[in-house]
């Protein structure tokens, strides 16, 4: 039994907000009414409340807390908490990448392993040299040992020896949590509070956890479960005596492979030439230091040369390193290796390996290394594909190429050496210059209605990609979201200050994925290249959309100062759109604060400006959130003649994304004065537009509410039906939000059951 039934005599275990304050207040029996004007909130808002339609703020939460007399227990719900556990069937995340399909065992290594697991360890920590087999090691015997762990395998690179930054414990958490079914709200902004919520999400679970690539034990140590029945498997080129001190990690050190080990991986590129010429084999393998990564690469480069006999290549490879010089540093046999491929290159193709070096890191399209190449898609397509015969590269898709990080270490290193500072420079300020490109094309394709913004390319002509259809501009930003973000980071450090304008393009997908963990860090990147580069108008564009983060996060207060600020310099640039879209966001800050005059006159404002800007859609979009705040203080006719107003102005510009997310606003105002069957008309409307653009997220979200409606009504088979086919939706898509929103249903559909 909950201690808080003591205070209010109703037993409030697993209750919502909105479900003990209907209880509180019938308790009290204090009408809507009554009790608004004793919290100074309005009606509407107390029954959005209610409804769980919206989330209160804890200044909020604390005033009708004290109006009801409610002793702190209503104020506590406010505070986001892990979902209820129970006994209940989890969803299995499984985020494991696919093993290599030529794997060859390592007995030393496997054997330690398995004896650690036998041992019930918790966490293990492989080390090694770079281009030593760790993560393929490691994901293949996380992938034998998974099906012991049935609550799920979490996966991530730490990026600990990428070019750009090493992976924030924070952020990783945020992705974490999501796959673990934390929705994007309840999420804690503070590492603290995300490291207590993860661990309390993994207590007495069977859980997996591969952390790929770590810096140090620091930056692990938040990731790592609490329950002693899980298993963390971690990998690092550093030893991580912290992790077996302080963490009691087992550590596996990977060394080179043994002789045989290595022929045999020889074997599974070379075949029968292995055995024809062992000796030259064995030299081959001995100045490759054995080390898989270099195996794999001399022989592809052997492979190509199928009448050459390994001997000679084998004197080849030996006058560039001695063997003496490879011993004291296993390292530099990948860099003999590298160096032996790199310089046999013909020469446009190894110019276009170096520049390779230059990208932010993840996959690279054929389009990004024809710009930082300066070739067309078709040169730069041929020579991906010449270097991935060599192995330099790998082809993961059929447009699409990683590089592992030792190989582009050495590419970097290598570019820098033949290039100066101001061809890298440009090169990179190219590869921003297509990521702008391709994201305006790809939000014009999705926000038709929306105006287009400036740019200011160096190169307008950059060839991009073309979108046909809104599903494929869709598609795009759902394999690009990572990468934009990356490389907003890494090109503020090369001082690249067009990366400024990357959060802009795409500030309409910000908005819609709410992926503010990735992004905000990114945000105040691109502030600071908008400030040092004066870009007036990116500067006021990267306030105004951490602000739209603020809000997200139930920030009302720090978001208002910089809409403000953002307000400023839109006036400074006599810009009225941009101005009405600040009045936007401070009426949405202003709604969160509960002040709704004041919400009503900036979004009032905001009207008035957009339509003497001839701006058509930011009025729309004020119009939209003015009604959200009409509803709430009672004005529901009022709300839903301007959201029609918005529909109307949407669907003449053939607006789908837009238009779609206004049914859904008429969907809330209908289920909140109780008329379900119209509410079912306009998420079914929803339904059908986000269907046209295969916006599959909104369309399991879309699934959702109708499951939520049906149950609420007592229609659980219908309820099943949608919830049901929300999780098929979503079942190929990795991406945490729609991870967190898979096993949310599946939840659902157990617990009703």
């Amino acid at each position: 039994m909950n201690s808080r039934r003591q205070q209010t005599g109703i037993e409030t275990t697993e209750m919502t907000f909105g479900e003990l304050l209907h209880l509180l207040r019938e308790d009290r029996r204090l009408s809507l009414k009554a009790l608004a004007a004793g919290a100074n909130v309005s009606k509407g808002y107390l029954s959005n409340l209610e409804h769980n339609i919206r989330s209160p703020s804890a200044e909020i939460a604390e005033a009708i807390d004290r109006a009801l007399e409610a002793g702190g227990e209503l104020a506590e719900l406010a505070v986001p908490r892990p979902r209820a556990r129970a006994t209940r069937e989890r969803i299995r995340p499984a985020q494991l990448p696919a093993a290599l399909r030529s794997f060859v065992p390592r007995r030393e290594p496997l054997e330690q392993a398995s004896a650690a697991l036998a041992a019930h360890e918790g966490l293990i920590a492989f080390d090694g040299p770079a281009g030593v087999g760790k993560t393929a090691f490691t994901v293949h015997w996380a992938h034998t040992i998974a099906s012991q762990f049935p609550d799920g395998v979490l996966f991530t690179d730490l990026r600990g020896f990428a070019a750009d930054s090493p992976e924030d414990p924070a952020v990783v958490l945020g992705r974490f949590l999501r796959a673990l079914g934390t929705s994007p709200q309840d999420i804690p902004t503070d590492l603290d509070g995300r490291v207590a919520l993860y661990r309390t999400l993994l207590e007495a679970t069977r859980t997996l956890v591969v952390l790929d690539n770590a810096v140090d034990a620091d930056q692990i140590r938040p990731l790592l479960p609490s329950s002693p029945r899980s298993l963390a498997l971690v990998t690092s080129r550093n030893r991580l005596s912290g992790a077996v001190i302080h963490d009691g990690a087992v550590r596996i050190t990977l060394h080179p492979m043994s002789s045989e080990e290595a022929l045999d991986l020889m074997r599974s590129v070379l075949g029968g030439r292995v055995d024809g010429d062992l000796a030259a084999a064995q030299v081959i393998a001995d100045r490759a230091g054995r080390l898989p990564l270099a195996l794999r690469i001399a022989g592809e480069r052997a492979n190509l040369l199928p009448t050459v006999p390994l001997r000679k290549l084998a004197d080849e490879l030996t006058r560039r390193q001695p063997l003496d010089v490879l011993a004291t540093d296993e390292t530099l046999a990948v860099r003999t290796v590298l160096s032996w491929s790199h310089d046999t290159l013909p020469s446009p193709m190894a110019a276009t390996f170096r520049q390779l070096g230059l990208h932010p890191g993840g996959p690279i399209r054929i389009e990004a290394a024809a710009a930082l190449s300066g070739l067309s898609p078709l040169q730069a397509q041929g020579h991906l594909s010449a270097l991935a015969t060599v192995h330099l590269v790998e082809q993961t898709a059929q447009d699409k190429f990683v590089m592992h990080d030792l190989v582009q270490a050495y590419a970097l290193e290598q570019v820098r050496e033949c290039a100066d500072e101001e061809t890298n420079r440009a090169a990179l300020s190219r590869l921003v210059d297509l990521y702008l490109n391709t994201g305006a094309a790809a939000i014009r394709m999705l926000w038709p209605s929306r105006p287009r913004r400036p740019l200011e390319l160096s190169q307008a002509d950059l060839a991009t990609l073309t979108f046909h259809h809104p599903a494929d501009a869709v598609r795009w930003f759902e394999d690009e979201l990572q990468l934009l973000v990356r490389l907003v980071r890494y090109g503020a450090r090369w001082n690249i200050t067009s990366v400024a304008y990357l959060p802009v393009v795409v500030n309409e997908m910000l908005f819609h994925r709410r992926a503010w963990s990735w992004w905000v860090p990114a945000l105040r990147d691109a502030l600071e290249m908008a400030r040092r580069g004066r870009h007036r108008d990116a500067e006021a564009w990267a306030l105004e959309t951490l602000g739209d983060a603020g809000i997200d996060e139930l920030k009302a207060s720090s978001s208002a100062g910089l809409y403000r600020q953002a307000m400023q310099i839109r006036i400074e640039l006599d810009d009225l759109s941009g101005v009405a879209a600040c009045h936007v966001g401070l009426g949405r800050a202003c709604y969160q604060l509960n002040d709704l005059d004041a919400a009503i006159t900036h979004l009032e404002a905001a009207r008035r400006l957009s339509t003497k800007a001839q701006d058509q859609w930011e009025f729309a979009v004020a119009s939209a959130h003015l009604a959200s705040v009409l509803a709430a203080s009672g004005d529901a006719a009022g709300a839903r003649s301007l959201l029609t107003e918005v529909q109307t102005i949407f669907d003449e510009a053939e607006d789908l994304m837009s238009s779609g997310c206004t049914s859904t606003l008429l969907a809330g105002l209908a289920e909140s004065s109780g008329e379900y069957e119209v509410a079912l008309h306009h998420l079914e409307n929803a339904l059908r537009t986000f269907n046209k653009v295969a916006d599959v997220w909104s369309q399991a979200h879309i699934h959702r509410r109708v499951g939520d409606l049906h149950a609420d009504r007592g229609n659980l088979h219908a309820a099943h039906r949608s919830w049901s086919a929300a999780a098929d939706l979503l079942s190929g898509n990795t991406e945490p939000t729609a991870a967190g929103l898979r096993r949310q249903l599946i939840e659902s559909l157990k617990e009703d059951v």
